[in-house]
């Protein structure tokens, strides 16, 4: 299970204690976490692919299925979440252009407008 915020507060959590079930050692202390740490498991999966493929948005498109505005609008929310800021997305032509293209159904942009909504 991947926790990155406090379930409570939302506040960032820290690592305090590695433990290793192998031989019971205990380390205890302020570690410094890793900016891969705040991307969620799509995010580190998109980074991966964007890693394997040296960075041609063309291909991205092409093994995602998603439209290079789709592919860069990811692109920008990992980079604001390693940079720790929150993206500011006043519009939803991607998600329109992706629903054009028939890469995405109906449901789908309405899931992504909602969930950029409540953001």
């Amino acid at each position: 299970m991947k926790l990155n915020s406090c379930p409570v507060c939302q506040g960032q959590l820290k690592i305090r204690q590695y433990y290793c079930e192998s031989c019971e050692l205990s380390l205890e202390g302020d570690f410094e976490s890793s900016w891969l740490e705040a991307l969620n498991s799509e995010q580190l999966e998109f980074v991966r692919l964007f890693v394997t493929v040296q960075g041609n948005i063309k291909e991205m498109e092409k093994r995602l299925s998603i439209s290079y505005p789709t592919v860069k609008n990811r692109l920008a929310e990992i980079i604001n979440r390693i940079k720790g800021t929150e993206p500011v997305i006043t519009d939803f032509n991607d998600i329109m252009n992706d629903l054009e293209e028939g890469f995405i159904s109906v449901d789908e942009a309405l899931n992504m407008i909602e969930s950029r909504r409540t953001k």
